[in-house]
């Protein structure tokens, strides 16, 4: 039979072999092959089953007033019970309240370094590579001439954006192409039919690259309503505005402020250079903390967010929907790397996920925990901070635990105990709780107060109960305690190291092994006598350096020298402080405490006095 079709049964009753023949390749006169043709089949296929993610409905959007926008967090506040449930939300500030852009954001002339998207495999986790080094001004003619070539080949966007336009007359030409373009992503992403590259300027330090928000002049309407009494001017009599986010990191009601050391993005903002289809995939914040993004200039970026009471549900719908993926890196969502369509969440999982199109002058704010992700429409400028109130504590906490015992552990970027202590205790000095001489005047302190000195309280109760209950057992297994500035063997150790088995940051009591300690710096001690040696330079001189000589600060300050000390000198949380298996045994552990439980319980009363 034709085709290798099954013949008629013979007369013994037994089927007849199957004639199998070889299958004839298809070539046509243009050169389109059979290859060819299963990836358009498969195109085809996967064209059909898509939902389209440009119906995922939008967020919430609000037009604050100039007296509502004056406190930033403040008005967050305002918004949250109607923004929350959506996990993100857009702000358009108040009419005249736009500040001038600083042009010269991102350097002049200085290179930054970019990851290289290749976005068709968005899905599937990939390690982002090293893209090329720009400057400010060659990043911005590199986006805009992929744009520009992008539309030449790819006419269906144009066609795309002209159909959105007579099917929706009310709709204004700038949405028509900013839907159709974002349509064009998601087919690149699911499609996997034609590789897209693109280079993505993310998580540039503003310290170094600088802010783009340029100062307003006092006494505009902006300033009026932002400008912080204790802002310093700038040469030409310029002050910041309140959301400009180096004063948001400083805000009273920010606890970020009291975090130790600088950390981009944390406790200084980060600058983002995108162009077209540069994607920022699905995450959470570090340690569950809000962020306030603010787009400086250029093209739109659009947004998809998921709320926090679904967080738990949107990773369940991930693992499901890219399995694989998971097996191999259980912390999948904690690299950045994988994008999943909004609508595949939405339709086949249950996850809800709305999306917004922020434009140049508009924020974007994240709530705690809510999963979010997006890409940019073109060259654009964009600016982003984390921040952390007194309604956030809770989450820092569930962040804290999920880094220890869920699945895919990662290091803590603080320490969440001491940064608790630390703006306890400043809140204490600030607001007198527990000075006499100022409670006559505690009736009117401000609603916010109270609320923070409830949120403090709380969560250092926790705090004080684990301490106590945890440096009682491992002393009662015969550690030993010594105050951190008695400890001379972590003389130049960072006070906010990770627990070496759980990720966790334990500031407040830190366990580590005497003898492994001691064996580290003896073989360090050689290892830098035989390099100088070798190099002919003084062996004297390096001991002297590593062993508390002002090189010795400066090579601490180098990421290969942390990397290595941390390697060979683990130290532990109360919980783990036993479980190390370098087999010194018990009579070598050291318990460092950077707080004692007596000053806990004083700042906890401190704070108990209204």
């Amino acid at each position: 039979a034709d085709g290798g079709a099954m013949a008629s049964e013979p007369p013994t009753g037994r089927r007849a072999k199957r004639t199998i023949r070889a299958p004839t390749k298809f070539v046509d006169e243009d050169g389109f092959n059979d290859a060819d043709l299963q990836r358009a089949l498969k195109a085809s296929m996967k064209h059909v089953r898509r939902v389209s993610s440009t119906t995922v409905p939008e967020c919430p959007v609000f037009r604050p007033t100039a007296e509502q926008f004056a406190d930033p967090f403040a008005y967050i506040k305002s918004i949250t019970p109607e923004a929350m449930p959506y996990g993100i939300a857009k702000i358009i500030p108040p009419e005249g309240w736009k500040p001038p852009f600083n042009e010269e954001a991102g350097g002049d002339g200085i290179p930054f370094d970019t990851k290289l998207q290749t976005v068709n495999r968005l899905q599937e986790g990939l390690h982002f590579e090293d893209g090329e080094r720009y400057t400010r001004d060659s990043y911005r003619d590199m986006a805009d001439a992929f744009k520009r070539k992008y539309l030449e080949t790819h006419q269906r966007v144009a066609d795309e954006t002209e159909r959105l336009r007579r099917e929706n007359p009310g709709w204004s030409d700038d949405a028509c192409e900013a839907r159709a373009l974002e349509e064009e992503f998601w087919r690149i992403v699911e499609t996997d039919t034609e590789k897209i590259r693109v280079e993505y300027g993310s998580d540039l330090d503003a310290d170094v690259y600088g802010s783009g928000f340029a100062t307003v002049p006092l006494g505009s309407v902006s300033a009026a309503a932002g400008a912080t009494p204790d802002s310093d001017s700038d040469e030409d009599g310029g002050v910041p505005h309140a959301w400009d986010f180096g004063e948001l990191i400083r805000h009273p009601s920010n606890l970020l402020r009291v975090v130790g050391g600088d950390i981009p993005g944390l406790t200084r903002p980060w600058l983002y250079f995108g162009m077209m289809f540069s994607a920022f995939c699905w995450h959470v914040e570090d340690h569950y903390l809000g962020s306030i993004n603010y787009m400086h200039a250029g093209a739109p970026k659009t947004w998809y967010g998921a709320p926090t009471h679904a967080a738990d549900a949107f990773e369940r719908a991930v693992r499901e929907i890219v399995p694989g993926i998971f097996k191999d890196a259980p912390d999948l969502l904690h690299r950045l790397v994988t994008l999943v369509p909004p609508a595949v969440l939405g339709e086949g999982h249950g996850v809800p996920v709305c999306q917004t199109l922020q434009r140049a002058g508009e924020f974007v704010v994240t709530w705690p925990r809510a999963y979010h992700a997006g890409f940019s429409h073109g060259w654009n400028v964009g600016e982003a901070v984390n921040f952390g109130t007194a309604d956030w504590v809770p989450m820092g906490r569930a962040a804290v635990n999920d880094y220890q015992h869920g699945v895919g552990k990662r290091d803590s970027i603080f320490s969440h105990e001491k940064m608790i202590l630390d703006t306890a205790k400043a809140f204490v000095r600030r607001y007198g709780y527990g000075d006499e001489s100022s409670r006559e005047d505690q009736s009117l302190r401000a609603p916010w107060i109270a609320r923070m000195a409830d949120a403090l309280r709380a969560e250092l109760e926790i705090i004080e109960k684990e301490q106590r209950a945890g440096r009682a057992v491992v002393k009662s297994k015969g550690v030993k305690e010594v105050a951190g500035k008695e400890n001379e063997a972590s003389k130049h150790e960072d006070e906010d190291e990770n627990c070496a088995l759980c990720k966790a940051m334990p500031h407040l009591a830190v366990v580590h092994c005497a003898r492994c300690f001691e064996i580290a710096e003896k073989i360090e001690f050689e290892q830098a006598v035989a390099r100088a040696r070798a190099e002919g330079r003084s062996a004297a001189g390096a001991a002297w350096a590593l062993r508390g000589g002002s090189s010795s600060e400066r090579l601490w300050r180098m990421g290969r020298y942390h990397r290595r000390r941390r390697r060979n000198r683990p130290v532990f949380c109360l919980g783990h402080a036993l479980d190390g298996n370098c087999g010194h045994g018990v009579a070598e552990l050291v318990m460092t405490t950077n707080a004692s439980t007596d000053e806990l319980e004083r700042v906890l009363g401190a704070l108990q006095q209204k």
